[in-house]
Parts: C-alpha cells; sequence; structure tokens
C-alpha cells in the first residue's frame, strides 16, 4: 500500500500504482464554509471524479472517494445524505439516490458560471452512473484546522508514546513527515510514499521514545546573551576563574552549564525520568570527583606547594572533566551532559577544581 499526494488526487491510497481511494481536501481557515447542494467545495470535487468516471465507468466500483472539508453539511443536503455508514446526525440512512435527485436538480438550473464545466461533467454521466458514483462517494465534514492538528494527531498517537509523550511523537513524526512529502512531490514523475515506510517511521519513534532510550536534543542548543551574562557571577564560573580559567574555557564552560540544565529539566518536565533519577546521576560524578580530589589534596600536603601551584592543580583536575569524564545518564553519553552537570554540582558547591575551593571562592579576588 502507497500514500500519494498530488499524484491521482489530492491524497491517494494505491497498491502498485492502481488508485483504491480518492480523496479531496478542502480547508477553510474560518469553518464559515457549509457543503449546500450549491457549494462550490461540492461542485468542484464533482466535477474532477465525474470526468474520472466517464473516463472510466469501472471506477466508482472499485475506488472509494472521500471529500474531506473544514466545512460543515446541513442534514437536509445531498452531502448528508453521503456520509459514511452510521454518520448521519439525523439517524437516517446514506441515500445516494435521493442526493442524485438533488444535485442533478442543481445542475439542470445551474446559475453559477464557475460551475458550468462542473455541472455539465455531472450531467453527463447517466442516473445510473450519477447513482453509481455518488455511491462510492464518502463526505467527511468538520474535520480539524490546520489549528487543531496538533491535538488531533496526538491524540492518535497517544497508543504508541510512552505517556507524557504523545508531543515529542507527533514533532517527530511531523519532522519527517513533511521533508518527505516534498521529496515525493520534487521526483519526476511524482511517487508516492509506501505505508510500510510509515510504519516503520513510527516504530523508529515509538523505540526512540522508550523510557530507557532518552534523547539529548539540547546538544547543539546556545545560551543567549543575557544568560552568560547572568552566568558570569554564578559559583561554577567563580571556581574555573580561581584556578586560572579563563577566555574561550570559561565560554565552553557556560554553554555546557546551559544544554545540561536544559536538558535535565526538559527530560523532567516531560516525565522521562524516574523519580531520583537525576540525583543518582550526580552521586555517581560526585564519587568519581571524590578520590581524584583526594588526590590532588594528598600530593599538595606533602609538597606544601604554594598558590601557583594550587591553581595548576586545580587546572589538572578541571582538565580531567574537561577532556575525560564521560558518565552516561542512562543511554546518553554526550560530553555536555557530563560536563554540563559537573559545572551544575559546581555551582551548588558540591564539587570544586581548587584545593581550598570552599574558601577559595569567597575571597575579594574570585
Amino acid at each position: 500500500m502507497e500514500v500519494g499526494i498530488e499524484r491521482l488526487d489530492d491524497v491517494s491510497f494505491e497498491r502498485d500504482g492502481n488508485p483504491l481511494e480518492l480523496l479531496q481536501a478542502k480547508h477553510h481557515i474560518d469553518r464559515v464554509a457549509s457543503l449546500t447542494d450549491k457549494s462550490v467545495d461540492l461542485w468542484k470535487t464533482l466535477r474532477v471524479w465525474s470526468e474520472a468516471a466517464a473516463k472510466d465507468p469501472t471506477l466508482p466500483a472499485r475506488i472509494r472517494l472521500a471529500l474531506i472539508t473544514t466545512g460543515s453539511a446541513p442534514l437536509d443536503s445531498a452531502a448528508a445524505m453521503l456520509f459514511p455508514a452510521g454518520a448521519y446526525a439525523g439517524g437516517k440512512a446514506r441515500d445516494p439516490k435521493a442526493a442524485e435527485a438533488l444535485l442533478r436538480a442543481v445542475a439542470q438550473v445551474g446559475g453559477n458560471q464557475e460551475l458550468k464545466t462542473a455541472y455539465a461533467a455531472f450531467l453527463a454521466l447517466g442516473q445510473t452512473m450519477r447513482i453509481s458514483l455518488l455511491s462510492s462517494i464518502e463526505i467527511l465534514d468538520n474535520q480539524p484546522l490546520v489549528t487543531d492538528f496538533d491535538e488531533a494527531i496526538e491524540k492518535d498517537l497517544r497508543m504508541l508514546a510512552p505517556r507524557g509523550q504523545a508531543a515529542t511523537a507527533r514533532e517527530r513524526l511531523e519532522g519527517w513527515w513533511w521533508p518527505r512529502v516534498c521529496k515525493a512531490l520534487m521526483a519526476s514523475p511524482a511517487e508516492s510514499i509506501s505505508v510500510l515506510e510509515v510504519e516503520a517511521k513510527l516504530d523508529d519513534i515509538r523505540d526512540g521514545l522508550k523510557r530507557d532510550a532518552l534523547v539529548a536534543d539540547q546538544e547543539h542548543v546556545d545560551p543567549t546573551s543575557d544568560e552568560i551574562a547572568d552566568y558570569e557571577g554564578r559559583p561554577f564560573v567563580r571556581q574555573l576563574r580561581v584556578i586560572g580559567i579563563g577566555g574561550n574555557r570559561i565560554e565552553y564552560a557556560k554553554r555546557d552549564y546551559y544544554r545540561a540544565f536544559t536538558q535535565r529539566s526538559k527530560w523532567v518536565r516531560e516525565h522521562l525520568v524516574f523519580d531520583g533519577e537525576i540525583a543518582k546521576y550526580e552521586l555517581t560524578l560526585i564519587e568519581e570527583w571524590q578520590p581524584r580530589f583526594q588526590q590532588m589534596r594528598d600530593k599538595i600536603g606533602v609538597s606544601k606547594t604554594t598558590d601557583v601551584g594550587y591553581r595548576q592543580a586545580g587546572q589538572e583536575l578541571y582538565s580531567w572533566v574537561e577532556a575525560d569524564a564521560r558518565f552516561p545518564f542512562r543511554t546518553v553519553s554526550h560530553r555536555f551532559l557530563t560536563v554540563g552537570s559537573y559545572h551544575i554540582l559546581a555551582n551548588d558547591m558540591r564539587v570544586g577544581w581548587h584545593p581550598e575551593y570552599e574558601t577559595a571562592c569567597t575571597t575579594e579576588e574570585v
């Protein structure tokens, strides 16, 4: 099964290039459109399908035709008589024969020059063929506006995505779908999109959203100039300056702090982490830092290092964080997460780089 966009109709469902279902889509921003018997949307659609049926009389028997619209069909209209089975609010069954009589009367009277060719195409079919054509048509009115698509799609994705992740699933699906549609439309001739390809993407999204498969999407996000300026007086920056770190390395530290903070906050906000999971991760970082920090202190105690030596020792310890410390958070092992999390801990003074960081960072020099 394949999906075609602007191939055989607005949207088509096909198998081996043969249409099984053709869809016409009519969207109106303000929902004022009404699918009366004289509706322009209705008649333009009937023209397309009437001309197709004239060329291929077997079409109504082989293909389901659907008009999907944000407009509304009055209950006494021909369009309402073509609602899907069981969908007619008036409790009536589908009645293509009665719909044909209403539409034939409109076409015979005419009056709208814009629809002259549509009337002619419909009347050119014999009555039996017109009823057959209408029997294959389903009217789906009151469909969501573009502005409501997010909610509608997320509702359909709730069975696929973990709790609280329907919005993320929709974003990933849309991020793949729109470029894929553009690629299909740009091909010559326009190509179809396999339903298996769509299903594979949905499987990929579902697997990516499993609770043990976190996605790090803040890796290349940068703080604003205001946030960078605000960080200048933070303890994690003072900790770096007291050991002589400056220039671009300070800016990199601010960036890593921002990325780690926003990433962790997003995971918490989207309910992707368990209670206490971040605290456990931070404990791992602290316990990896503790013996290294103590080794540094022990060496200083033996050698009676000067203040310059204190700074050099602190730089060596911080260089380990910059270059070598890589501790994964569940499945995520990105550099920014480990380094940025260390800066978060340093900002709370739970770790430090200077041998006497707890007092050194409070001096006026810093």
